[in-house]
């Protein structure tokens, strides 16, 4: 090779060498498959008791943002348009103190096991309990 081929080629590899240091750097796409996440999404089946009395609906879980939120459309069935907002690690979730469509929710939450959801929360003040299946 001549040199001016080969001051080419150690040109072109010092470059590829700045530019790989430059790649960013991954933090945590929502969309990687084996996310925590990834068993809580879809639409699930909640049968939700407060004061002794139940009702039954669907709620639609999708990831956001961070690996460990999850945005729950129709939570307490609010409406398919208004969602709350769960935080997930493993298979414990949080539900943090919020106000969807003028009701305010707070945790604690629950867990994730054998494809069911079971939560606890306060709306409004009220206790309630949820199971959710798919």
């Amino acid at each position: 090779m001549n040199s001016g081929k080969l001051k080419i080629a150690s040109c072109l590899m010092v470059m590829a060498l700045i530019f790989g240091a430059c790649a960013e750097e991954d933090t945590g796409d929502p969309n990687i498959p084996g996310s925590d996440r990834d068993k809580f999404t879809g639409d699930w089946l909640c049968k939700e008791t407060v004061a002794g009395t139940s009702t039954t609906f669907t709620i639609s879980i999708v990831k956001h943002g961070l690996e460990d939120t999850l945005y729950v459309y129709n939570f307490s069935n609010i409406g398919e348009q208004d969602y709350a907002i769960w935080l997930i690690s493993v298979n414990s979730v949080t539900i943090p103190t919020q106000t969807v469509a003028q009701i305010d929710f707070e945790g604690p939450g629950g867990s994730y096991s054998n494809n069911e959801i079971n939560i606890s929360y306060k709306s409004d003040g009220e206790s309630v309990t949820a199971e959710c299946t798919q």
